[in-house]
């Protein structure tokens, strides 16, 4: 099991914050929640000099989505701003689902002219 960025394991086995990465982890839900993509959000952490959970100087934008979509966050961020981040990440997703389920991307912009149903 891998432990979740912004928490340490004790010896007893149980998770407690590591606050110095919680700040982190309430920069980049703040930070997303202003309007910053996960791209944006991974600049601001690189021009901060935070290092990434694998401790590499740069963030992976898959690394900062785990972070905004890892519920144990709420315990950091609390239930509002992580609600409030799941409602905006799934705005901002271009992903369709067709009748059966599965994915596909959904026209984004159409003309007003065309016909719609």
């Amino acid at each position: 099991m891998r432990i979740p960025y912004g928490f340490d394991l004790t010896s007893i086995g149980t998770l407690v914050i590591n606050e110095n990465e919680a700040e982190t982890v309430r920069l980049i839900f703040d930070y997303y929640l202003a309007g910053a993509s996960l791209g944006k959000v991974v600049d601001m952490l690189y021009e901060k000099h935070i290092l990434s959970p694998t401790g590499k100087a740069k963030w992976t934008r898959a690394a900062v989505d785990h972070v905004l979509s890892n519920s144990k966050h709420i315990s950091i961020v609390g239930f509002e701003s992580f609600a409030d981040v799941q409602f905006e990440k799934s705005a901002r997703c271009n992903v369709d689902y067709d009748k059966a389920g599965l994915s596909r991307r959904s026209t984004r912009y159409v003309s007003p002219s065309m016909l719609q149903i």
